[in-house]
């Protein structure tokens, strides 16, 4: 039986990242996938700026990029009656590069560290694999099938079995990590329920993904990266000749048998001559959404889709899984690295549960602005008033509020303030330094973006320099706990992050903040380790 510190089931980029991310801690794992290769299914196509900034901090933003759209492609979104018909509105998305000119331009803390990137999942997954697989701390297992386990108090003994050899594997770790989707088996083993709905306006639907380089029909309306035609929408995936189409059905067993020629369907629904050269993949899916009861059984914690599922509208899916990803990473490592309290298990759900709970909802909101849309022409509303719907409802990708903004209010591992909570809103984000909120990104005088001084570990941003930190960093130093101690001089800066001291966890949020210790410092590294 092999030892671990962690297993980490599932490799679709939530693994993955969860992997890199306990690796840039120095906590070994075993990864473990049942097939063999990366993802053929363009199953995502943005990762949002949250995101990127933590693949920045796990050095891999650039290749991300690199693999991605190019940075002078816009992402428009045109809103139609379809390419055979007239367009309604376009919502005109910045490309990464006006992104990077607009985040110099407003160095006040309201920006994002980096801009979000758009890329298929099935060029973003290559990446993720590669530095995997060079990470010597990253045990990259494949065709590995996860089918239970069972814990006890000094760890979790997984039952695998070789996909090829129907051979059973055993594999014990200290923790498990389920990252295998939202038919998780992890989570069915430990039974963790579920909720959920459905979306009775959208019962199911079919989707093509194609190659053309027939851009004068398919741009007839002007270049797009998204292209909603209410019984259709196309995705433009790299700007040269890759898309992918998802036909809405009009009712539930439409699809049940799916079209013999799947080509000369979608031109029949496109009611257009688009020259389709070959198609690449077709697959019928339902919409749904769910919210796992609880994020954790024992040693066993769920992110990603094994946590929550939600509708494409936001890009929220893969992105809060990121997020989840971050979170268990650090909480584990430092439990595995033995300065972390049982504590730290305990606020994984406090902390992440709520955001995939928000970001469901989020997603489902947006989706009701595409069926009400939908409604109003098929009610015989004329173009213009379905434009000024579209434009008064607006958002979608743009609710930096809740990409950047989410708080951990109830967090037991934070150190929460008596004053009042500064405004939070889904469409803007408010940089503050608010314990449990994501400090702001600024860049300083000397040209480096202030997130490129967080450390893998805690960090102490110094905003005095005068040796009042130092309490708080002989407290951890006494507890076990590495913080990395930076000191800043840029005054902007200090204005924007509001304290003289603000102490971050490895995750970016804001653990702690004051302009003097405070006189017990102790007690402060005890709450953020999860101490009891």
């Amino acid at each position: 039986m092999d030892p671990a510190p962690v297993l980490v089931v599932g490799a679709g980029p939530v693994g993955m990242v969860t992997a890199l991310a306990l690796a840039r801690q120095g906590v070994p794992c075993v990864l473990v996938d049942q097939t063999f290769e990366t993802s053929v299914h363009p199953k995502l196509d943005y990762v949002n700026s949250r995101s990127m900034e933590f693949l920045r901090q796990l050095g891999i933003a650039d290749d991300v990029r690199a693999a991605g759209v190019a940075p002078e492609h816009r992402a428009d979104v045109i809103w139609s009656t379809g390419l055979a018909g007239e367009p309604i509105t376009t919502w005109g998305l910045p490309s990464v590069a006006e992104q990077w000119r607009h985040i110099a331009e407003h160095n006040d803390g309201t920006q994002p560290a980096e801009p979000g990137q758009r890329i298929s999942q099935i060029d973003l997954e290559p990446v993720l694999r590669a530095h995997c697989r060079r990470n010597p701390l990253v045990d990259l297992r494949c065709g590995l099938r996860f089918d239970s386990l069972t814990q006890d108090d000094g760890g979790v003994t997984s039952h695998l079995v070789d996909v090829l050899t129907d051979q059973p594997v055993r594999l014990r770790s200290r923790y498990v990590i389920g990252c295998d989707g939202a038919s998780s088996q992890v989570r069915r083993t430990v039974g963790i329920g579920e909720e959920g709905f459905g979306v009775p306006g959208l019962p199911g639907a079919f989707m093509v993904h194609f190659k053309s380089r027939d851009l004068d029909s398919l741009h007839r309306h002007g270049r797009f990266w998204h292209y909603f035609a209410f019984r259709y929408v196309i995705i433009a995936q790299d700007e040269v000749d890759t898309w992918t189409a998802h036909v809405n059905g009009m009712d539930a067993s439409e699809f049940d048998i799916p079209p013999a020629d799947p080509a000369a369907f979608l031109l029949d629904t496109m009611r257009t001559d688009v020259k389709i050269d070959k198609v690449l993949l077709t697959s019928r899916w339902r919409p749904g959404f769910m919210l796992a009861d609880r994020y954790r059984a024992g040693r066993v914690l769920l992110a990603g889709d094994a946590a929550h599922r939600m509708f494409p509208t936001g890009a929220y899916g893969m992105n809060t899984g990121i997020g989840d990803a971050v979170d268990v990473a650090w909480k584990i490592a430092a439990l595995v690295r033995g300065f972390g309290g049982p504590g730290l298990l305990d606020s994984y759900e406090t902390e992440r549960r709520p955001v995939g709970q928000r970001n469901m909802h989020t997603s489902h909101r947006h989706l009701g602005v595409h069926l009400e849309a939908g409604a109003l022409l098929r009610g015989g509303a004329p173009p213009d008033a379905v434009a000024a719907f579209l434009t008064a409802e607006r958002g979608e990708n743009e609710y930096r509020g809740i990409e950047l903004g989410y708080r951990y209010g109830d967090s037991t591992v934070v150190c929460h303030e008596d004053s009042p909570e500064p405004p939070w809103s889904p469409r803007e984000y408010t940089p503050t330094t608010w314990p449990g909120g994501r400090p702001p990104s600024v860049v300083l005088d000397d040209g480096e973006p202030i997130y490129d001084r967080f450390a893998p570990s805690l960090t102490l941003v110094d905003f005095a320099g005068d040796g009042r930190a130092d309490p708080l960093l002989d407290a951890a130093a006494a507890q076990g706990v590495p913080v990395s101690h930076t000191v800043v001089t840029d005054t902007g800066a200090r204005q924007v992050w509001e304290r003289d001291l603000v102490l971050l966890r490895p995750d970016h949020h804001v653990a702690w903040r004051g302009n003097m210790v405070g006189p017990d410092p102790a007690a402060v590294i005890r709450r953020v380790r999860g101490a009891r």
